[in-house]
């Protein structure tokens, strides 16, 4: 009969830890068919293989190198495990206090944090490590499992730079193998003005030429490849520069909105609070509140 069991982050880590953690599993050391849930983003990479990936009743082979990703809600678990070793990240996405800038342009991360709540999950590898990039991602997580354990100053934020690093390794390294679509790359252009630009009017046929696209066709590529369309990616933008702004400045809200390019602010408001279920001024009250060692 096969087994089942809910896994906590809050078993690895206390409140007031960064909310991600390392667990490596040895060859033979992952129960066959104990299946699973968890309230936190799972990032596996495969050190050895082969074995078996269940995920909501579908059946997969895995293999050295291969990257498997699970979000909250999916049902997984390994068959066939005898040779399979693997090390996790387990990481809750939504407590992250970095904005994530332009992550979005690379494919896995864009996965690694989504937008919205993840649904219809497969058991098939998000992507794949040759040798080499493998034996260097394993290091970098062994890296950062030594830091996360470590009591040292600054261990924490350490720890963040580190995990960002080893996404973003994993994201260009088995993205690299691939073949490059150049409509995708030429997104990042779109992306990169926006970043510098975010706080002045940002006209959607500005971005399709600069990438020289039509608008069509722009939009539909700027979707591939950061999973939302310019103005959604131009509000979130705003709104983490708002963010930043309502914690480590005095600026009023009104002020706030105009810097990060919002004419109204009520306009503003009403999408910070759509976005954080809070208001402006409720949100750096929390923040200011909390202090800096729960951000």
């Amino acid at each position: 009969m096969d087994r089942y069991y809910t896994s906590r982050l809050s078993c690895f880590i206390s409140d007031e830890r960064l909310p991600l953690w390392v667990v490596y599993r040895g060859r033979g050391l992952d129960p066959c068919r104990l299946f699973h849930d968890h309230d936190y983003t799972e990032l596996v990479v495969i050190l050895h293989g082969p074995a078996r990936h269940i995920l909501d009743s579908r059946e997969v082979s895995i293999s050295e190198g291969d990257i498997l990703l699970v979000h909250p809600g999916a049902v997984h678990a390994y068959d066939r495990t005898d040779e399979m070793e693997l090390v996790n990240l387990l990481f809750d996405a939504s407590r992250f206090p970095l904005p994530l800038l332009d992550g979005h342009s690379l494919p896995l991360f864009r996965q690694c944090f989504p937008d919205h709540t993840v649904t219809g999950q497969t058991p098939e590898p998000v992507a794949r490590l040759e040798s080499g990039d493998l034996k260097e991602a394993f290091r970098m997580i062994r890296k950062l499992e030594d830091e996360l354990r470590a009591p040292w100053p600054g261990s924490r934020l350490s720890s963040l730079l580190q995990f960002f690093q080893i996404l973003i390794f994993l994201a260009r390294a088995s993205g690299l193998k691939s073949p490059a679509r150049r409509a995708d790359f030429m997104i990042g252009d779109a992306i990169k003005y926006m970043n510098h630009h975010y706080a002045e009017r940002v006209e959607p046929e500005r971005l399709a030429k600069i990438v020289n696209m039509s608008p069509r066709s722009f939009f539909r590529h700027f979707y591939t490849t950061a999973g939302c369309s310019p103005i959604q990616y131009l509000l979130r933008l705003r709104l983490r520069h708002a963010c930043d702004l309502l914690i480590n400045s005095e600026c009023t809200v009104t002020e706030v909105a105009l810097q990060c390019g919002f004419c109204d602010s009520n306009y503003f408001c009403k999408q910070f609070r759509k976005v954080f279920a809070v208001s402006p001024r409720q949100y750096r009250l929390n923040s200011r509140t909390a202090g800096p060692e729960s951000r």
